[in-house]
């Protein structure tokens, strides 16, 4: 099994999430987000996460990583010949995560949330409770 890199992620739970509902492509999406906080996240090789049973889903993603801060556009809808539909499954109303830092921005989160609502390629994003997930352990990958 690969080794894969969990050092972008200081401490574990320093980050913020945002589900978003988006009926966009994950590049267009990122093009978006890009865009609007004036970063440049690119395409990250898709992880291969073995589960039981020899089932494997894979993850598809962009990051953006500055110093140690960093976000990641994370598509939660998995391939359909995949061990189960969403990357997320307690999270399945998401189509996409973001994930950041909670030092990756200065403004209030909330002025976060509302540059990402300001455009109709997102349909709806909210602040999703990581304590209330219990897959977590695989926002950590």
């Amino acid at each position: 099994m690969k080794n894969l890199d969990y050092n972008f992620i200081k401490d574990k739970d320093e980050y913020y999430l945002i589900g978003v509902v988006s009926s966009y492509k994950e590049y267009k999406l990122a093009w978006y987000i890009n865009k609007i906080f004036n970063i440049s996240m690119i395409k990250k090789k898709n992880e291969i996460i073995k589960l039981v049973k020899d089932q494997n889903i894979e993850m598809s993603y962009l990051i953006y990583k500055n110093n140690k801060k960093y976000i990641r556009l994370i598509s939660n809808k998995l391939k359909k010949r995949q061990a189960k539909s969403h990357f997320i499954p307690s999270l399945p109303n998401f189509d996409y995560l973001i994930q950041f830092s909670k030092s990756f921005f200065d403004d209030n989160p909330q002025i976060i949330l509302n540059k990402l609502k300001s455009n109709n390629v997102i349909q709806f994003a909210n602040f999703v409770n990581i304590n209330l997930i219990k897959e977590k352990y695989l926002l950590y990958i």
